[in-house]
């Protein structure tokens, strides 16, 4: 019966980032910036260091592209980044290391996932 009520409820989560989850995502990313003390460019140079250091460590060759663009960090933190690759979003979290507000965890993919959906408000 649990797993019914669990298949049932995942059933109904919303599948698409919201303009309000969006917000909100940016909102927790800039948080988390700004208690490291990072300006924006700050952030965009960690972010290009961690993923030279990543694919060098794991000997695959670098993309065309590293890290993420001051103004990529700004639309994300603005909520004007209509669709986040998991990919970029785990970049975040490897760089800025959110915690979780109640937990005290490491927030996860999943985390910022669920906020983006409105699924969850961190605010809360």
């Amino acid at each position: 019966m649990v797993v019914a009520e669990v298949k049932q409820e995942k059933k109904y989560l919303r599948r698409r980032f919201t303009d309000t989850g969006l917000r909100r995502l940016g909102k927790l990313l800039r948080s988390c910036r700004e208690a490291r003390g990072w300006s924006v460019h700050e952030l965009s140079e960690q972010t290009k260091h961690y993923e030279l250091q990543f694919y060098t460590l794991a000997g695959e060759p670098l993309p065309k592209v590293l890290g993420v663009s001051i103004a990529g960090i700004s639309r994300i933190e603005n909520g004007y980044y209509n669709k986040p690759a998991p990919d970029l979003l785990w970049l975040f979290l490897d760089v800025l290391e959110p915690v979780h507000p109640v937990e005290q965890r490491l927030l996860t993919l999943e985390d910022l996932l669920l906020i983006g959906t409105e699924f969850w408000n961190p605010n809360v």
